[in-house]
């Protein structure tokens, strides 16, 4: 909603300049044509390959020449895939959403007329290329990390305390699959964390709820990790420390509405669910263009 706000007032303003410039040439010619406005430039690429092109609006700060230096340094080629860089620019950062800074991904497939760039989704850019100008942080290995945001937004929770889950996507057939098995162990680490503070007695809390983790916390990510990878007996285990975690010095009335709301919130994951999408990618068929046809045969000689 943000971003609609914020691209439709830079539209209806009055730009300084409109500057058109090249951002690659090869494998596939992208074009890009910036409208500065005030501290942030709207950039309009378009991807063109032969017989269509991929048209895409993305964000980026500074004036247009600043702004088209910042896309060209943070978008291009990793590992056979294209990753075009684009920012939310939120008002203020504490309403920054945790795909803010994010990459639309595009790839080559097999055709019957050769290769045809296809448009895969989108990802979370990484932390890494949020602080640095680089390119593709998402992939590793051919495994690309992103973050199932359903969760972000509930007002029952803070965002402190929504479960911002790791999940891990291959690309098969030019689109994003998510991995159970993989965003199970990729999220280890913290899971683990989660059930030594969920087993800790309220004394042992200070030293087993550590880096941020208390029993709330920790029994809504641990639960909508299982929930999302589908594993039941890790649901029920955690689940059975729903009021130790969620109702420690709370009236019977109020735990009980505690209990309502969380499932509430578990209740709306989707297994293996990708993440909200942007959605500004458009694909566009251009019109074919036919020599002209050869001049008519003379007459005949009488």
């Amino acid at each position: 909603m943000m971003r609609a706000l914020l691209l439709s007032a830079m539209w209806t303003c009055s730009f300084a300049f409109a500057q058109s410039s090249v951002l690659f040439d090869a494998p596939v010619k992208i074009t890009a044509e910036a409208k500065a406005g005030a501290g942030v430039t709207v950039l309009d690429l378009a991807m063109n390959q032969v017989t269509h092109e991929f048209r895409v609006t993305v964000l980026q700060r500074g004036n247009a020449a600043e702004a088209l230096a910042a896309e060209r340094a943070r978008s291009g080629w990793k590992d056979g895939f294209l990753f075009i860089r684009d920012d939310c620019q939120p008002a203020s950062e504490e309403k920054r959403a945790w795909r803010c800074v994010f990459d639309h991904v595009f790839t080559f497939v097999d055709a019957r007329e050769g290769k045809r760039l296809v448009n895969v989704g989108e990802v979370f850019a990484g932390d890494d290329c949020v602080e640095e100008a680089k390119v593709g942080c998402s992939l590793y290995r051919g495994t690309f990390t992103d973050i199932y945001d359903a969760l972000e937004n509930i007002a029952l929770v803070g965002r402190a305390d929504s479960p911002a889950l790791l999940i891990e996507m291959h690309v098969t057939s030019g689109e994003f699959v998510i991995d159970l098995d993989e965003t199970w162990g990729r999220n280890q680490e913290r899971f683990s964390a989660g059930e030594r503070c969920l087993a800790a007695r309220r004394s042992e809390r200070a030293e087993f709820c550590t880096e941020g983790i208390n029993p709330r916390r920790a029994y809504l990510f641990n639960s909508a990790l299982a929930i999302y990878t589908k594993r039941a007996d890790a649901l029920q285990r955690i689940q059975a420390s729903a009021r130790t975690a969620l109702c420690d010095e709370k009236s019977e009335t109020e735990c009980s509405e505690i209990l309502r709301w969380s499932a509430l919130i578990l209740g709306s994951i989707k297994p293996g669910g990708k993440p909200r999408s942007r959605g500004n990618v458009q694909s566009v068929v251009l019109p074919v263009v036919l020599p002209p046809a050869p001049p008519a045969p003379p007459p005949p000689a009488k």
